[in-house]
């Protein structure tokens, strides 16, 4: 998937509407955008700024920044996050509680509105990865918009008073009521699209500069494997799995994971020596590298334990994909018939971090013979 990729959307013909598939990088790189446009000198008030942040932890690096924007909006500030507001709140600054299960949750959004401009960007989780990012965090996909056209501003902030309704408190309700009922008509002119059209590029600038770095430390990874990449197998080590979901939250990415065994592989090397074990790993690796599609990751936990790590996948689909795997693995001892190969698999779709390896371990070691047991998350 590309990043701010042109005509991706549902109206070709209007800009300010049409989706954009980006990458979590680029987002943040377009809400700072909306953020120093709220914070640019102007005598142009009052103003209102609401955003929405999934959770509290990713409206953390941003308080110093919204501490001041609170000021500058005179109690017309708000955000808003699933859990408690994070610690450090500013004065001026309203929080609003959002519960797990509401679609908010999924929203992340920056808009600014005043009397005479405005800007805007919202974005709705995919829930997604795409495979080539550098960790889970800077892979996740959203389906965005933006727009610095004061009607589109303006019709994002009237949605928001809607949504978030009652929470917002008085103070803050009645401070995005006035500058709402100050908006003046302002009639749109060619000027709009311009800069449409050049925030369009420099989005896409950035997307590709994006790319390009992480492709080229992931071959770095390749030609030097370090504590990251275990060098009988080739498949990546817990320690390349602490770094790719460092900073991944709770509560979002859904993660399909399969957690599997291949019995009687670690006495392989006693019984049969060092090459016919080095071949055997290197056939599970391929085996799970076939299963891992373009966004999952399969990495060696243990001596004869592997990990494939499938992001989105629900649990129907998980179940399909641990028994052929099971069925391949346990194929293997066609090419390697000193070797006996079954395997077991435990199975679950989690969004919790940090990932549940103990519980899936722990279903692991007490299921018997081979199969695939599911571990409700």
């Amino acid at each position: 998937m590309h990043d701010a990729e042109p005509g991706s959307g549902t109206a070709p013909d209007d800009d300010a509407t049409r989706s954009r598939t980006v990458t979590k990088p680029l987002l943040i790189a377009l809400s700072r955008a909306v953020e120093d446009f709220a914070l640019a000198p102007a005598r142009d008030r009052p103003m209102a700024v609401v955003g929405l942040f999934q959770r509290a932890g990713y409206l953390t690096p941003q308080l110093p920044t919204w501490a001041r924007i609170a000021q500058e909006c005179a109690g017309g500030a708000a955000v808003a996050a699933a859990g408690a507001a994070p610690p450090g709140m500013p004065p001026g600054l309203g929080h609003v509680r959002l519960a797990d299960s509401e679609p908010a949750t999924r929203e992340w959004s920056v808009t600014v509105l005043t009397p005479r401009s405005g800007a805007t960007v919202v974005a709705h989780d995919l829930e997604s990865v795409d495979g080539s990012a550098r960790s889970l965090e800077r892979g996740r996909l959203f389906a965005a918009r933006w727009s610095f056209r004061h009607a589109d501003a303006h019709a994002e902030l009237l949605r928001l008073r809607h949504q978030l309704g009652p929470r917002l408190g008085a103070r803050r309700t009645g401070a995005l009521d006035e500058v709402l009922s100050r908006v003046l008509p302002i009639p749109g002119t060619a000027t709009d699209h311009r800069y449409d059209a050049a925030a369009d590029r420099l989005a896409r600038y950035l997307s590709e500069e994006r790319r390009r770095a992480d492709l080229a430390e992931t071959r770095l990874d390749e030609l030097e494997p370090g504590a990251e990449r275990d060098p009988r197998s080739g498949l990546p080590t817990r320690a390349f799995l602490d770094r790719w979901t460092a900073g991944s939250a709770p509560g979002t990415l859904p993660l399909g994971l399969v957690l599997l065994r291949v019995q009687g592989l670690g006495a392989v090397n006693r019984r049969h020596g060092f090459r016919a074990e080095t071949a055997v790993l290197r056939g599970v690796a391929r085996l799970l590298a076939a299963h891992s599609g373009a966004s999952g990751r399969a990495v060696r936990v243990g001596r004869e334990e592997f990990l494939l790590i499938l992001p989105g996948l629900d649990v129907r689909s998980l179940a399909t994909v641990a028994r052929r795997l099971c069925e391949t693995v346990a194929g293997l001892s066609s090419a390697f018939p000193f070797v006996p190969t079954p395997c077991h698999a435990v199975i679950t779709r989690t969004r919790h971090r940090p990932l549940p390896l103990d519980a899936l371990w722990a279903a692991l070691d007490g299921a018997t013979g081979t199969g695939v047991t599911l571990l409700q998350s």
